[in-house]
């Protein structure tokens, strides 16, 4: 149980929905477990007043913020002209982490993308160097995560998305091994691949009905791991094709919890507990449901 005081330090998650965020349990969670005193909230801020709510930080003390949609790109470039940035946010241009320092000064950080990496390497049980790679989507989430398995050295990360225009802005900013996906490569590229990430939002919120995909799951076969970076419903549209076609599967609560677990790093020092955070958001999920 988290006792508030008046030394009680505040993190938060920012975006817009924010209402469904797991966030808050998972990490208040080990702030309990290991008696930090910090408490994490979730709040709601519209485009436009995302400047309003980086200023906030030092003005109240807030010690550190999560950012997600639609905010890590502005995020980025807010905090790249009032405080620091490191390289991957400078890369990617996606910000999800903020750090008040103790000088006042905001430095911001990206953990989405070493946290699907660790979820995967975790699931697969070796490493990702060498995998040829399959990422959906070319957002902010894809711009941190296609940075980190070219970091962890694969050897092909081909980027699918709707539009070419995002994909080629993305492997322009990334380089390495990252190259567009083109229409006529899809089958193709998925077949060859060893892994396959979904960064869209395609599937987020269908509870009830998880047939939408971002992708024929008749490509999917055994051979594949599929990771899945929406997280509600933990089965989606995706993962369960992948399920049925004998695929691994890596549902977003892992991608969730292991980027989180870093975002805890940045803010006291010790990263947070995976297993206590997934139980944690479990728990939270069968109350809810």
């Amino acid at each position: 149980m988290i006792k508030i005081n008046t030394n009680t330090r505040l993190a938060a998650i920012i975006g817009s929905p924010v209402a469904q965020s797991l966030s808050p349990v998972i990490h208040n969670a080990v702030f309990a477990a290991r008696s930090i005193n910090w408490v994490y909230l979730a709040f709601e801020v519209r485009p436009g007043r995302v400047a309003d709510a980086l200023n906030s930080m030092s003005t109240l003390g807030i010690g550190g913020l999560s950012v997600t949609m639609p905010h890590k790109n502005e995020v980025a470039k807010i905090v790249a002209e009032i405080g620091e940035i490191d390289q991957v946010v400078r890369v990617t241009n996606s910000a999800n982490t903020v750090v008040l320092r103790q000088d006042n000064s905001l430095w911001a950080t990206n953990t989405d993308g070493e946290g699907c990496c660790n979820a995967l390497e975790l699931a697969m049980n070796s490493s990702l160097r060498g995998q040829r790679v399959v990422v959906l989507g070319a957002g902010a989430t894809a711009s941190a995560v296609a940075h980190a398995l070219v970091q962890r050295g694969a050897s092909d990360v081909s980027i699918i998305n709707r539009t070419d225009t995002r994909a080629k802005d993305l492997v322009k900013r990334i380089g390495g091994t990252t190259r567009v996906c083109l229409p006529t490569e899809i089958n193709s590229d998925i077949n060859s691949s060893q892994i396959i990430i979904n960064t869209t939002p395609v599937g987020f919120g269908k509870v009830n009905d998880n047939s939408e995909s971002p992708i024929d799951v008749s490509l999917i076969n055994s051979s594949h791991v599929v990771l899945d970076a929406v997280y509600h419903p933990l089965e989606t549209g995706l993962l369960l094709g992948a399920k049925k076609a004998g695929a691994t599967v890596v549902d977003g609560l892992s991608m969730l919890i292991h980027q989180a677990a870093l975002q805890q790093q940045h803010w006291i020092g010790e990263p947070g507990d995976i297993a206590l955070m997934r139980d944690a958001a479990l728990a939270q999920l069968t109350r809810s449901s």
